[in-house]
Formats: C-alpha cells, sequence, structure tokens
C-alpha cells in the first residue's frame, strides 16, 4: 500500500492541471512526500479479533489524534476496499470528528474506490484502496485560502466544492 500512494502522490497529485487552473490536484503532497511529513499505515484483517475494521479506524484516528507524529503534515490510514463499504469510512470520519477530530484541531477526509471524486473529467482517487487522511486544520485551513487566491476551485462543481468545505470547520 506505501509504494502505491507514494506513485499516486508523484503521479496523479503532483501534476500541473488545467482542471486546477495549472497547479497540481494536490500542490503541498509531493513537497510533504520528500520531506518525510507523511505517514502511512495499513490496516489490514490482523487487527485484534473483537475490533471490526470501523472500531480499528476510528482507534487509530484517535490515537494518532491524541498522539501526533513529530514533524508529520499528514496521516493516511488505509485498507483493502473490500474490508469496508463507502458508507462506513464516512460515517468513521463523520464520528470521529463529531467526537475527537474538530475538538484536537484536526480534519479527516476519506476516499474509496466505490465513490468517484472528480474535477471536470480528472478522477482524484488513490483507486486501490479505502483511505482516511488525517491532518491539523489549522494548516489545511491556510492552505485552502492559498488556493483560493490562486482559483484553484474554479472548475470545481457546487456540490463538490460544499463537501470539502464542509469538511472544514473554521469556514462559512
Amino acid at each position: 500500500m506505501e509504494y502505491e500512494i507514494r506513485q499516486w502522490i508523484k503521479e496523479r497529485l503532483s501534476t500541473n492541471l488545467p482542471e486546477f487552473n495549472n497547479l497540481p490536484a494536490c500542490p503541498f503532497a509531493k513537497e510533504a512526500l520528500i520531506k518525510n511529513k507523511i505517514v502511512i499505515q495499513e490496516l489490514d484483517n490482523q487487527y485484534e479479533s473483537r475490533m471490526s475494521m470501523k472500531e480499528y479506524f476510528l482507534a487509530e484516528l484517535e490515537n494518532y489524534s491524541y498522539h501526533w507524529p513529530k514533524g508529520k503534515e499528514v496521516i493516511v490510514l488505509g485498507c483493502k476496499p473490500e474490508l469496508i463499504s463507502s458508507d462506513d469510512l464516512s460515517d468513521i470520519v463523520e464520528i470521529a470528528s463529531d467526537k475527537f477530530l474538530t475538538k484536537r484541531g484536526f480534519i479527516a477526509l476519506e476516499d474509496h474506490p466505490a465513490v468517484e471524486e472528480k474535477v471536470l473529467e480528472y478522477k482524484l482517487n488513490q483507486g486501490s484502496y479505502a483511505l482516511i487522511l488525517l491532518q491539523e486544520a489549522e494548516k489545511l485551513q491556510k492552505a485552502r485560502e492559498i488556493l483560493k487566491k490562486k482559483q484553484y476551485y474554479k472548475n470545481w462543481t457546487k456540490d463538490y466544492l460544499n463537501d470539502v468545505v464542509q469538511s472544514f470547520p473554521h469556514t462559512s
């Protein structure tokens, strides 16, 4: 999984594209990868048998949001998509946000192969894994403001923009 996530960042998220006003799909990802500021952890079915995959994701989100690794900017938690549904992945993000992430200053974003995320015709999904990306809300909000000034969001549909904006607790 780690290799595939790294390739996704290098090949899909770091190329300048007209869909994003000639910026990369994720303008800050490549630098974070090069500077070793990303933690990638695969969750598999080897977890404690009494715990569901949903509980496993929640436990890891709670752990990382409480014990944030020094010098890191993004935590990527993932598993094979057959181990968790897209609905459960969305539920995890909602539950974690309501219970502890927002209070601790974090934002989680999910990506599941079953739910296509596109801007114009450019597909953003990683595609092979069900993922939750955890980041500090303040840093993500600052990055979002920079991108807004650069017209990064100009080709986003209203619905997609609203979905993303809703994940930022300090925006209107």
